[in-house]
C-alpha cells in the first residue's frame, strides 16, 4: 500500500513564502521613509551650517572689524615714544590721544587729536592712520600727522604714503611733500623742510611767516588755559623764528613786542590777543 504525501505538491509554494518574506510591510516602509527624511533633514541642516559659518568668516574679513583697541594720550607739556606690538616706533607730541586697534587684516590707529610720528615696521596687514574723516595708508615710510581745530596735517619724513577721503581719491606723497586735509576737502601739495615738521621732537615751536591764527594753535597745545584771537583781522599776522615749546607763556609774553597786538588775561588763566 502507498502512503499519501500530506505536503503540497504545488512546486511554487516554497517560492512565494519566500517572497513574502522579503517584502517589508507597510509599516516597515513608512518607518524607512521617515528615518530616511530625517538623515536628509540632518545632511541639509550640517550643510546649511557650514555656509553659514562660511559667510559669516567672509563677512568678518572683508568688514575687518577691530576686535581690541588701546589708547595712548600725553597730557599737555608731554612728550612720548611708544613701539606697538609689531614693532612700530610711535612719537607722541603734547595734549595727543591715539588709539591703537587690532583687527583682522589690517594694522589701524584713530590719532583723536594732536600730534604724532610713525615709523612703520613692514608687514602683512597694512598700516593706516585715520583722523577726521582723512586716511593715511602706509607705503614704507617715516611720516608725521597733525589734528586740530584746523583740520589733518600729514608730513612725509621718508618714503611715501597715500592721502585719501570719503570723498577723494588718494593723493600720494613722497618725502619732503606735505598736505593739509579734512573729511570733504584736500589742498595742494606742497614741498616743506623735514626738520621743521618735526621740530616739536626737539622740543621747538618753529615758524616761518606762519599766520598768526596758526601760531596761537599750535601754543594751544602746549597750555590748558585758551589762547585766541579777540580780533578775526589779526588772524594774518605772520610770525617767524623757533621757540621753545616749553615756555610758550614767553612767547605769548613776547607778541606785542614783535607785532602790533596787545594781550589781554583772564582770570582762568585764558589770553585774549587783540589790536593794539
Amino acid at each position: 500500500m502507498k502512503r499519501r504525501n500530506s505536503q503540497s505538491s504545488d512546486p511554487l509554494e516554497p517560492f512565494e513564502q519566500a517572497l513574502k518574506a522579503r517584502v517589508p510591510s507597510r509599516s516597515e516602509l513608512l518607518a524607512e521613509a521617515k528615518a530616511l527624511t530625517a538623515r536628509q533633514r540632518k545632511g541639509k541642516q550640517v550643510l546649511v551650517g557650514g555656509l553659514s559659518v562660511l559667510a559669516l568668516s567672509l563677512g568678518l574679513w572683508a568688514a575687518d572689524p577691530a576686535w581690541h583697541s588701546e589708547a595712548l594720550h600725553t597730557a599737555v607739556g608731554q612728550r612720548d615714544t611708544v613701539r606697538l606690538a609689531d614693532g612700530t616706533r610711535v612719537m607722541l607730541n603734547s595734549a595727543t590721544t591715539l588709539r591703537v586697534e587690532t583687527r583682522l587684516r589690517s594694522r589701524q590707529v584713530e590719532l583723536v587729536q594732536g600730534e604724532a610720528s610713525f615709523t612703520v615696521v613692514h608687514g602683512p596687514k597694512p598700516f593706516t592712520v585715520r583722523s577726521q574723516g582723512v586716511a593715511v595708508r602706509d607705503i614704507g615710510t617715516v611720516f608725521n600727522v597733525r589734528s586740530d581745530a584746523r583740520g589733518v596735517q600729514v608730513t612725509v619724513l621718508e618714503g611715501a604714503v597715500a592721502v585719501s577721503s570719503s570723498t577723494s581719491a588718494e593723493q600720494y606723497l613722497e618725502a619732503g611733500q606735505q598736505i593739509s586735509a579734512t573729511g570733504s576737502s584736500r589742498g595742494a601739495v606742497h614741498t616743506v623742510a623735514a626738520d621743521r615738521a618735526i621740530a616739536w621732537q626737539h622740543g621747538k615751536l618753529s615758524f616761518d611767516g606762519t599766520p598768526l591764527q596758526d601760531v596761537l594753535v599750535d601754543l594751544q597745545r602746549y597750555r590748558a588755559a585758551p589762547v585766541r584771537l579777540g580780533d578775526p583781522r589779526l588772524a594774518g599776522l605772520r610770525v617767524s623764528g623757533e621757540f621753545d615749546s616749553a615756555a610758550v607763556e614767553s612767547l605769548i609774553d613776547m607778541l606785542p613786542s614783535i607785532l602790533p597786538v596787545q594781550l589781554s588775561r583772564q582770570p582762568d588763566g585764558g589770553v585774549v590777543v587783540n589790536a593794539r
